[in-house]
C-alpha cells in the first residue's frame, strides 16, 4: 500500500544503511598515509566541518598509495563522514576534490548516479543530522579520548525508506531549508563586513587626533583554553569548543558546539566572550553567544562593557595577519597567553568607542538573527523527517514488515544544543 503524504500512521520501511537505495558502497580511507610535499590531496575529520570540505593546508601523499585505495578516490558527489572525534559529521565532495582521496578517519559513501538524481544522497545527509542517528552514532562509538566509530557500525544505521509522495514533499523542503541557509550566511557575512567598515572607518576618524594604544591583556581578561575531559556517569559538563571550530565558523558568532567537557568554573567563559585561535597564516576571533569552555591552544578574552567587547572584536579581526606573528609551533597553531596579552592595539575614548558599538551591535543582532532562523530551519525540517511520518526508533519496522530491534531513545545520552 502506498503511503500518503496526510498517512501518519503507517510506518516507513527501513533499511541499513549499507542497504540504502543506490549506495554502490561505503569505504574507510588510508590508514597509515606517507605524507609528501606534493601529490594526490587527502581531506582528513579535521576537514569535514558543518557539511563542507575546509581545506586550507592540504595534506599530500604519494600517487601510488593513493592508487592503492580506489574505493576512497574520490568523486563529485561522494558523502564524506566523520568516523573519529565529530562522529557523524557529514561534507559532499566538489568538482575540485576529483580524484582526491581521504585518511582513514574518514568514510566514503558512493552513490549511482540514478540514486543521486532521485535525491537519495540528500536525504541520507540529512537523516544523519537527526537525534536518532547521532544517539546511535554516539553509542555505537568507542569511549576514548577520541570517539571513534567503525566502518562496519556506519553500515548498519538504520535509515528509514519513505515512499515517493512522502519523499517528495520532505526533498522540497530540505532543498528550500539548504537554499535559504545559503542567503542567511551571505547576509551574516555582509553585516558582518559592514561592521568591519564602520571600524576603519571609525580607526580613520581617530586618525585625525592622536589616539592612545591599549595592550589586549589591559583591556580584557585573558583565559587559556583546557583539553577535552569526557564525563563519567552523571558528571556535569559544559560546551567545549575545540580550535577547529573557531577557525571554521561559518560566521563571527559561535553558538552551538559538538561536544561537552567536565571542567572546573574558572574554565568556563561567559557569553560575549571572544575566542581567539591561530592557524597558518591566519588568527580568527569569533564572538560566543553562550557558555562555552575553550580548547586547548585557544584563548578566551572577558570584557566589561559592550563598547570594549566591540572594538576589541573588530581590532583583532582588523589585525588578523599582524596576529599570526606571535603563533608559535611548526602549524602556527599554538599562542602564549603572555605574548598576545602584551599586543598593541588603538584605543579612541570612550565617546569614538561607544559611537562604533552601537552602530556595530545592530549589525551583530541582525547576523544572529538570520543564523538563528537557518538553525530554526534546520531544525523544522529535522523534526518533518522523524516526526511527521516516522514513528520512533522502536517502532521501525523492516521492508519485510518485521520489527527492527533499536535501543531505547530514553537511555541514550542527549546531544543537547549548546
Amino acid at each position: 500500500m502506498t503511503t500518503e503524504p496526510h498517512d501518519l500512521s503507517v510506518p516507513w520501511p527501513v533499511v541499513e544503511l549499507k542497504d540504502f537505495p543506490g549506495i554502490e558502497h561505503t569505504a574507510y580511507g588510508i590508514a597509515r598515509p606517507e605524507k609528501v610535499p606534493d601529490g594526490v590531496p587527502m581531506i582528513g575529520a579535521t576537514e569535514v566541518f558543518e557539511g563542507t570540505v575546509h581545506a586550507r593546508e592540504l595534506t599530500f601523499v604519494p600517487l601510488k598509495l593513493a592508487q592503492r585505495h580506489p574505493r576512497s578516490t574520490l568523486r563529485p558527489g561522494d558523502l564524506l563522514v566523520v568516523l573519529v572525534g565529530r562522529v557523524g559529521e557529514t561534507a559532499v565532495a566538489a568538482e575540485e576534490h576529483q580524484g582526491w582521496n581521504v585518511a582513514r578517519s574518514v568514510a566514503v559513501v558512493r552513490w549511482k548516479p540514478e540514486s543521486r538524481a532521485q535525491k537519495w544522497n540528500l536525504w541520507l545527509r540529512w537523516w544523519l543530522k537527526t537525534q536518532q542517528s547521532r544517539s546511535y552514532l554516539t553509542l555505537s562509538s568507542s569511549n576514548s579520548e577520541h570517539a571513534t566509530l567503525p566502518l562496519q557500525a556506519l553500515n548498519r544505521l538504520q535509515v528509514p525508506v519513505p515512499p515517493e509522495p512522502v519523499r517528495e514533499r520532505l526533498l522540497a523542503l530540505i532543498s528550500l531549508a539548504e537554499h535559504k541557509n545559503v542567503l542567511n550566511i551571505r547576509v551574516a557575512a555582509l553585516a558582518t563586513e559592514l561592521a568591519d567598515a564602520y571600524f576603519i572607518d571609525a580607526l580613520k576618524t581617530c586618525g585625525r587626533r592622536p589616539t592612545a594604544e591599549r595592550a589586549v591583556g589591559e583591556v580584557g581578561r585573558i583565559t587559556t583554553g583546557v583539553a577535552l575531559t569526557p564525563p563519567d556517569s552523571e558528571q556535569l559538563t559544559m560546551p567545549w569548543v575545540s580550535p577547529h571550530e573557531v577557525l571554521n565558523c561559518r560566521t563571527v558568532h559561535l553558538d552551538t558546539t559538538t561536544s561537552r567537557t567536565v571542567a572546573q568554573p574558572e574554565a568556563v567563559c561567559p557569553s560575549g566572550s571572544l575566542l581567539v585561535a591561530p592557524r597558518r597564516g591566519e588568527v580568527r576571533t569569533v564572538l560566543t553567544t553562550t557558555l562555552v569552555v575553550p580548547g586547548r591552544r585557544t584563548l578566551a578574552i572577558h570584557t566589561e562593557s559592550e563598547a570594549d567587547r566591540m572594538w576589541l572584536l573588530h581590532s583583532l579581526r582588523h589585525q588578523r595577519r599582524e596576529l599570526t606573528a606571535l603563533a608559535q609551533g611548526q602549524q602556527a597553531r599554538a599562542m602564549r597567553r603572555k605574548d598576545f596579552s602584551r599586543h598593541k592595539i588603538p584605543w579612541p575614548t570612550d565617546e569614538v568607542r561607544r559611537d562604533f558599538a552601537t552602530r556595530a551591535a545592530a549589525l551583530h543582532d541582525l547576523s544572529f538573527a538570520v543564523a538563528k532562523e537557518g538553525q530554526a530551519m534546520e531544525e523544522l525540517v529535522v523534526h518533518e523527517m522523524t516526526q511527521g511520518s516516522i514513528p520512533l526508533a522502536s517502532e521501525w519496522v523492516s521492508e519485510t514488515g518485521d520489527r527492527l530491534p533499536s535501543e531505547p531513545l530514553s537511555d541514550l545520552p542527549e546531544l543537547s544544543r549548546a
